[in-house]
């Protein structure tokens, strides 16, 4: 059976047949053993995936799938089952930890072509290349360390195939994303100081650049043209060299291509051993001055990162403290008032906060970032992280430290507490001398909200209620449509698949077979879920 003889198959899985094909497999075989190896239960991988592999298998909970993480030469090193029938079946293709899962032992599949591929896919039923795995439908998506950009493994949600939803990529994508975030935070500081500054000088130029790093080496597209691996060991000693000469080195060399360039290396601030290097072809006369080192950064920078309505805003001034300086970039205001405001704080070392981050442009974030360098106070950066530029992720990674806020219903056994906080103050503002609790079934119901709007909605909820209330807020003070407890809490998974199915209908301007089309499913299928998730379109 070749992929000529189902010319139907999809390009990417037409190749991974021919990939099967080459290794020399037949569809009617059973997954090839492969060598058993040791798993290293304190691997960096393994550190930053098992608290997200617990949440998946949790949030899988009553379905048929299970979670296999491989790591960066596809061996499987955890398998997470959320229905204990799916071990045997799991055993019989040889997915267990241990086992090496590449395409020339076990064909087509979404873990062993997603490590081949380096990119997501999902492989179902009759697409994978061996008879023996056509009952699963799989989900595989690699995991790419954040700094430095390479292979770290491959996380797969498999199942039926009875069970296929082509809507299970989100909450995957989640995951990795989840993952990622983890492994960079686990990362030393100093490589993620290297990384920031690496973005940020690509950024600023378009020659060719590279770092190096103790354990660390990169690259941009304009150094990986001109520069030749022979030429990297020449780099290196410069490098090298720069330790004993001061903090920048400048100097004209030729290449191994024979090209003229001129080099310019300098010290990455706050690093040990971090040099970047800046290589320009000769146009004109050698260059004989240089920039001047980067200052060190000398205060204290926290990032609060969450969703809208996360109170973001709120926690930042919880850091700060009362006396900080505030600039909002949601705020019309012209460039000279707030630079001034940033101005004043480097001068006085006060408190800054920096909100909505991600609405800054380019010149912006350039200019935050060289404040950053030359102030010794406290900064507060405040930012959302979807869809972020380079630019400004470069300046998030220059934090000390970190927060990302849940969204309001992942908050758990803290959304009690979360609750009376809130009405606490907004009693507070009312009548400083009222005290009032919420009832217990009244935090049942509340407990089970979607919460979209997140604190912003959970606030004009409990003002409302905090109106009618003749005492403590009861069920009967909550607005109507909060009243009722939902036959069953909606999952993260249905919440991705309603997100998405909302937002492809919104780029199709609700035409439901265009919306169809794009999410591949039939027209019916989606009929049924905008009835299931209550979506008027």
């Amino acid at each position: 059976m070749t992929p000529t003889d189902h010319p139907d198959l999809r390009p990417e899985i037409a190749l991974g047949w021919r990939r099967s094909e080459m290794s020399g497999l037949d569809p009617g075989m059973e997954v090839r053993e492969s060598q058993l190896f040791d798993v290293d239960r304190h691997s960096r991988l393994l550190r930053a995936a098992q608290p997200v592999l617990t949440s998946m298998v949790s949030e899988l909970n009553d379905t048929r799938f299970s979670v296999l993480l491989a790591d960066h030469s596809a061996k499987i090193v955890d398998r997470r089952l959320s229905n204990r029938s799916l071990h045997r079946h799991l055993d019989q293709v040889k997915a267990i930890p241990g086992a090496q899962y590449l395409e020339e032992f076990s064909g087509t599949n979404s873990l062993a072509t997603a490590f081949e591929l380096r990119k997501p896919i999902a492989v179902a039923g009759d697409e994978h290349y061996l008879e023996a795995l056509r009952v699963f439908c799989c989900y595989g998506a690699p995991i790419i360390h954040p700094i430095t950009r390479r292979l770290e493994g491959v996380l797969d949600v498999t199942g039926p195939v009875a069970d296929q939803s082509d809507l299970l990529g989100p909450f995957l994508m989640r995951a990795v994303r989840d993952i990622g975030q983890r492994l960079q935070e686990g990362s030393k500081l100093s490589e993620q100081r290297l990384f920031a500054e690496f973005q940020a000088e690509s950024a600023r130029s378009k020659s060719a650049i590279v770092l190096f790093g103790e354990n660390l080496a990169l690259s941009n597209a304009a150094a990986m043209d001109l520069i030749s691996s022979e030429d990297n060991a020449l780099l290196r000693t410069l490098a090298g060299e720069l330790g004993n000469t001061g903090t920048e080195l400048v100097r004209s060399v030729a290449l191994t291509s024979g090209r003229e360039v001129d080099i310019r290396a300098r010290l990455v601030a706050q690093s040990r051993d971090g040099v970047i290097i800046e290589v320009v072809p000769h146009k004109s006369a050698r260059m004989t001055s240089s920039a001047p080192a980067a200052p060190v950064l000398r205060g204290r920078v926290v990032s609060v990162v969450g969703a809208p309505g996360t109170g973001k805003t709120t926690r930042a001034g919880e850091i700060a403290g009362p006396d900080a300086v505030l600039v909002d970039l949601a705020v019309d205001v012209p460039d000279s008032t707030w630079k001034a405001a940033v101005t004043r704080w480097a001068r006085d070392a006060s408190a800054l906060v920096v909100d909505n981050l991600h609405l800054a442009d380019t010149t912006t974030a350039a200019f935050l970032r060289s404040a950053l360098r030359a102030a010794s106070g406290t900064v507060v950066l405040v930012s959302s992280l979807d869809d972020l530029p380079d630019d400004h992720r470069a300046l998030l990674a220059c934090a000390d430290e970190q927060e990302e806020l849940p969204l309001l219903r992942d908050r758990g056994t803290s959304f009690p507490t979360t609750v009376q906080r809130l009405v606490a103050a907004i009693a507070a503002d009312r009548d400083p001398s009222r005290r009032v609790r919420v009832t217990p079934s009244a935090m049942a119901v509340l407990a089970t909200q979607d919460w979209p709007g997140n604190l912003t909605e959970l606030d004009k909820v409990l003002r409302t209620a905090l109106g009618r209330a003749l005492g403590d807020v009861t069920v009967e003070d909550l607005p109507p449509r909060y009243r009722l407890q939902p036959s069953r809490t909606t999952t993260p998974l249905e919440r991705a698949e309603r997100a998405t199915i909302v937002a492809v209908l919104a780029e199709t301007g609700g035409n439901k077979a265009a919306a169809a089309a794009a999410l591949g499913i039939g027209r019916n299928t989606l009929y049924q879920r905008l009835r299931y998730h209550h979506i008027e379109a």
